[in-house]
Order: structure tokens, then C-alpha cells, then sequence
């Protein structure tokens, strides 16, 4: 479903307002009488990246980058592909000649990733690997591995990704992750009221993230 940032901010107050609506809005005061509705927008980013960091990908809003993204051979079959900017979380990749997609996405420093840097033991079209690094000026670099190197042009199959949150527009939450994102936001703030027993409160209700 789609929720847009106002009604999210709506509730994550009725979460902060659960039992102690009369000094929720004096505690704000006491820091500087900056509008609750204030925290709570600079801090739903921050919620909403932490539980799509740790969410099942069956629970996320995906994007179909299939036709987004260009891989680039090397000569002994592997290749990367230049994600996009806005990439939270890379979930699901299938180049043409692989026998099956990947859905685990390893890190560079991983033990799966140091086999990849040998020609005995990197992978092959049957049990492909794909491993994120972090590229030049900041950017994010997916190394998949590996296709025949006889295989002339390297083409995507299947992409998927999560973009990075962005309230400028409705965003897509599942209804299961939506208490997560709301009870953490209310959590993250209390944090910053310096009220830590209703931090704790707002966080004990989060199951994902």
C-alpha cells in the first residue's frame, strides 16, 4: 500500500501518544520547541532504511532494473554492472546463460568473494555468484561471476532492486513492516527528547529492523 509522508507522520505520533499524550508535546517543548511532526519527518528515512535493510525481499518494494542497468565483460567470463544511485538493497540478479538466478548478494571481503579472485575456484553458469563492491567516487559495483568466456555479449536476464526511501512522493510499505517503520521512528525520537524508558517502549514493539 501506498503511504504518503503526512500519514505516516500521523502514525507515528498515535504510537507516541500510547499512554502519555499529556507530556508527549511538553517534552518537545523542553527541547527548543521544535514541532514534533519536525523530528519525526528528518527521522522516518532513517526507520524505513533500517527495516528494508532487514526485511525478507518478499516484503519490499522492488524495482525492475533489467533494462536500467549494462553489464561489462572481462575477458575470463566475469563482469560488472554500475548500480544506480538511488540503490538501498540489490536483490535478485540473472544474467542470459546462467542456470538460475542469484538472491544472495555477498559482501567483498566475504570468503565467498576471495574464491572469485581464482580461476579454479570462481564460479561458473551453474552456480553463479554475484558480489557488491564499493567502486570509484562513492559508487556501487555488483561483480557477477561467471558466464562462458566464449560468450561474446553479456546481457541481463533479471534485476531487481530497492530504492533508498524518498517521502517526496508516496512510498510503498507492506502493511507487516508498516508497525516496524513507525514504532522505530517513535523510538529514534524519543531517543533524541534524551527520553530513554519510552525509547525502549516504542522499540520493544519493533519486530524487524
Amino acid at each position: 500500500m501506498l503511504y504518503s509522508k503526512d500519514v505516516l507522520i500521523e502514525l507515528v505520533k498515535i504510537n507516541m501518544e500510547e499512554g502519555f499524550s499529556d507530556t508527549l508535546y511538553s517534552e518537545v517543548e523542553k527541547c527548543g520547541g521544535i514541532g514534533i511532526d519536525s523530528y519525526i519527518e528528518s527521522k522516518l528515512p532513517e526507520a524505513i532504511t533500517q527495516v528494508f535493510l532487514a526485511a525478507p525481499d518478499s516484503l519490499l518494494p522492488q524495482i525492475d532494473a533489467s533494462s536500467l542497468l549494462t553489464p561489462q565483460k572481462h575477458q575470463n567470463g566475469s563482469g560488472e554492472i554500475l548500480l544506480p544511485k538511488d540503490m538501498l538493497r540489490f536483490t535478485l540478479l540473472k544474467m542470459k546463460g546462467w542456470d538460475r538466478a542469484v538472491t544472495v548478494i555477498n559482501n567483498q571481503n566475504s570468503s565467498v568473494a576471495m574464491l572469485q579472485k581464482n580461476p579454479y575456484t570462481m564460479a561458473g553458469r551453474s552456480k553463479p555468484v554475484v558480489v557488491l563492491e564499493n567502486g570509484h567516487n562513492g559508487d556501487k559495483v555488483l561483480r557477477y561471476y561467471s558466464l562462458p568466456p566464449e560468450i561474446r555479449n553479456h546481457e541481463i536476464e533479471d534485476a531487481l532492486y530497492v530504492k533508498i526511501p524518498d517521502l517526496s512522493s508516496p512510498i510503498e510499505i507492506h502493511e507487516l513492516l508498516l508497525p516496524s517503520i513507525t514504532y522505530l521512528t517513535a523510538s529514534i525520537v524519543f531517543n533524541i527528547l534524551g527520553d530513554t524508558e519510552r525509547a525502549a517502549l516504542m522499540r520493544s514493539h519493533v519486530s524487524i529492523g
